[in-house]
C-alpha cells in the first residue's frame, strides 16, 4: 500500500502497515509504522500531527511473481484508462487520530480511522416524520460533515425519535426499521418460512460515504486452499442453540410456538419461554430468541484490495466443503510487510445485518 500523510507521501519510509475493518467496529482502520530520526541527515522529517489527513492508495499487485519494477510497469502499461485512474483514487482517506514517537527506535507509529469513525462518534438529536432512510442519510451527513456518495435507496419512508444518538446508529436505525417493512412485504416462500430481507450497511469509498445492500459477493475472486490461502480454521458449537419458543400469556399459558423444524431435525429440540408484552411485537421478540448454531471460521490468503468486511467471498477448502461456497466476513485486517501484502479475514456462515432499535413517538391516549 502507498501512503501520504497530507501531500507528503510516504511509503518510501515505512516498516509495517496494517488496513483493517469489522462489520461490528463500523471504521476502517490505517495503522502503520515509519522510520523517523533526527539525527540521520539522510531521513526525512516528515510533519505529521493528530487531525491530519491521510490517504492510502492501491498498488500494482505484485503477488504473482511480479516483483520487479520493469513487471508492474509492464502491467500499468496494459490497464485502460479507467483502471489506471482507479488505482490513482484513494481507497482509504481519514483523519489521524493517535501519534507515538520513539527515539530509540527511530520510529513514529500512526493510527488513522477513515470518516466514519466521525458518525461513530458524533450524536444528535431529531425526529424524523415518513422519511426515507436514504434521505436521512443525507441529513445526518450534512449535518456531521460527512461527503455522502451511492445511497442505495429503499423507497420506504420510516419515523422515529433519535435522543442523543451518533450519526451511525440513526443511520442503521433507519435501514434497519425499512429493512423490517420490506421484509414483511417479501412475504413467505414455497415451505411457509420467511423469505429474507434486504440487509444494508454504510461504508467509506475514499471521502464519501456509501450505504450498500450488505453481502454483496465479490466478484472474481476465490479463496483457494491450493492457490492463495496460506491458513484456514473453523468451529462450530450447539451448546448455545435454542430451535424452539413457547409463547405464554401474563399468567403463563401456552399461546403459541415459534420454532426451527430443520434444526429440532438435526439437534433434538432446545426451547425458551417468551411471555408476552402488549407493548411488543410478539412474533418479532420470540423469534429473536431463537438461537443458532454458533459458527466461526478464520482464513488467511494472499492479499487482495477488493476484500473487506460487510462484502462475502467464495471460499474453496477441503476442511470446510469441497466446492465452492459463499461466506461472509465479519472482520478483515490487510497487512503489508517486507513487500507483501496478506489478509486475515474472520468469516460468518450467514449474512447478519448490525441491528440498531430505535424509539417511536407514544401515542397520546384520550
Amino acid at each position: 500500500m502507498r501512503i501520504k500523510i497530507a501531500d507528503t507521501d510516504i511509503t518510501g519510509l515505512l516498516i509495517r502497515c496494517t488496513w483493517s475493518g469489522s462489520r461490528l467496529n463500523v471504521a476502517r482502520t490505517l495503522e502503520f509504522t515509519f522510520i523517523q530520526d533526527d539525527r540521520d541527515p539522510n531521513i526525512p522529517i516528515v510533519d505529521v500531527d493528530t487531525g491530519y489527513t491521510c490517504y492510502g492508495y492501491a498498488e500494482v499487485d505484485t503477488t504473482q511473481d511480479q516483483t520487479t519494477a520493469d513487471a508492474i510497469a509492464i502491467q500499468m502499461a496494459t490497464m485502460s484508462k479507467e483502471e489506471q485512474q482507479k488505482m490513482a483514487e484513494p481507497i482509504f482517506v481519514g483523519n489521524i487520530y493517535k501519534v507515538e514517537k520513539n527515539r530509540a527506535k527511530g520510529t513514529v507509529k500512526v493510527t488513522a480511522h477513515d470518516h466514519l469513525f466521525v458518525l461513530a462518534h458524533s450524536k444528535t438529536t431529531r425526529k424524523f416524520a415518513s422519511v426515507t432512510p436514504e434521505d436521512i442519510t443525507k441529513q445526518i451527513c450534512a449535518e456531521m460533515g460527512v461527503l455522502p456518495g451511492n445511497i442505495i435507496e429503499t423507497k420506504t419512508p420510516v419515523s422515529f425519535i433519535a435522543n442523543r444518538k451518533t450519526g451511525y446508529q440513526i443511520i442503521m436505525g433507519a435501514y434497519n426499521e425499512a429493512a423490517k417493512i420490506l421484509q414483511q412485504q417479501a412475504g413467505k416462500d414455497e415451505n411457509g418460512k420467511d423469505k429474507p430481507g434486504p440487509k444494508y450497511q454504510p461504508i467509506m469509498n475514499g471521502a464519501k460515504l456509501d450505504v450498500i445492500e450488505k453481502g454483496t459477493l465479490i466478484d472474481g475472486f476465490t479463496a483457494d486452499s491450493y492457490i492463495n490461502m496460506t491458513d484456514s480454521s473453523y468451529s462450530e458449537s450447539i451448546e448455545n442453540i435454542v430451535n424452539q419458543v413457547m409463547v405464554v400469556d401474563s399468567e403463563g399459558n401456552a399461546k403459541d410456538y415459534i420454532r426451527d423444524d430443520d434444526d429440532i431435525k438435526k439437534h433434538s429440540m432446545f426451547q425458551d419461554v417468551y411471555k408476552e408484552d402488549k407493548n411488543k411485537d410478539t412474533q418479532i421478540e420470540a423469534k429473536n430468541l431463537l438461537k443458532k448454531p454458533e459458527r466461526e471460521g478464520t482464513i488467511v490468503v494472499l492479499g487482495d484490495y477488493r476484500v473487506k468486511s460487510s462484502y462475502s467471498i467464495a471460499i474453496k477448502d477441503s476442511l470446510q466443503n469441497k466446492v465452492s461456497a459463499q461466506f461472509w466476513i465479519k472482520s478483515d485486517t490487510h497487512t503489508f510487510l517486507d513487500g507483501k501484502h496478506e489478509m486475515k479475514l474472520v468469516l460468518e456462515f450467514e449474512n447478519i445485518m448490525n441491528g440498531e432499535k430505535v424509539e417511536k413517538e407514544k401515542e397520546d391516549k384520550k
